[in-house]
Order: structure tokens, then sequence, then C-alpha cells
């Protein structure tokens, strides 16, 4: 294997094991393992969930998510409408909107440390497949609370 299909292998499954820190609650998760951003889709679903946020919205993030090449037009859709929500009703709702962007924003410093000192295009791309992963899981437990999903924790 070449060093650089070896080095995409290796940045695939970090993207994997950050869209698990992601994910799953701190229980499910060993104590090495645990950073600033274990379960962060998942309780940040929970709260979205509970607010008058429309999947359309949502799923809109997510589509953008995937066509863009720049993670300022993900983080520009979610001030947008976190602006728009002038009755804090949906994205404004308890800072869901600017606890988004903020979170989206940190996978930056993540990706340049898992990177050292790689060029600052490879950065801004895996600080995109961050922001996709991030989202891809945010999305999934959002639908899932909207379903009722949690409705007997």
């Amino acid at each position: 294997m070449t060093q650089t299909n070896t080095s995409r292998m290796q940045i695939r499954k970090y993207i994997a094991t950050m869209g698990d820190t992601f994910a799953l609650p701190e229980e499910l998760q060993h104590e090495k393992e645990r950073t600033r951003f274990t379960g962060t889709a998942r309780e940040l679903a929970k709260k979205m969930a509970g607010t008058r946020l429309k999947k359309a919205s949502v799923r809109g993030l997510e589509s953008l998510a995937w066509s863009t090449d720049s993670v300022g037009d993900i983080l520009d859709y979610i001030r947008i409408r976190t602006g728009r929500d002038s009755r804090n009703q949906e994205w404004g709702a308890g800072n869901i909107g600017a606890e988004l962007a903020n979170l989206l924003e940190e996978l930056y410093e993540e990706a340049a440390k898992e990177l050292g000192d790689a060029a600052p295009e490879q950065v801004q791309a895996l600080h995109l497949e961050l922001c996709r992963e991030f989202i891809k899981h945010l999305v999934a437990y959002f639908e899932f609370a909207l379903s009722g999903g949690w409705e007997h924790d």
C-alpha cells in the first residue's frame, strides 16, 4: 500500500472515530477516548427537537454540508437562519444556532491538531469532513428525537 493510501485510510478512520465521539454518550465511551465533543451531536439534537425547528430546515443543513466545499457556507446557513428567527423558536431557541456554529468552528482546532504540520488546505479539507460527520449524526438524532425516540429516557 502506498503512503498516500495509508494516510487516506488513517484520515477516514479518524473521521469515523470522531463520528462515534459526536454520537455516543459519555457512558458508552472509554474515559481516555472522551473529548469536549463526546455526545455533543446527540445532546444538541435533543435540544433542537424541543424547539419548533422543522425537519426541512435541518435536512437543508445536511444537504448543504454534502454539496459545498466550504465550511463558511455551512456556518452562514446556520447564522442566517438564526438571525432570521426573531421569535427564538427555531434556530435561535436556547442559542441552538450559535452553539452549533461554535461547535463546528471548534472542529478546525481538532483537524489542525490531528494533522500537525500539514498544509492549510489539508486542515481545511479535514475540517469540512468533520463538520459533515457531525451534521450527519446531528440530523439522525434530531429525526430520532422527533419520532419520540427518547420519550422513555
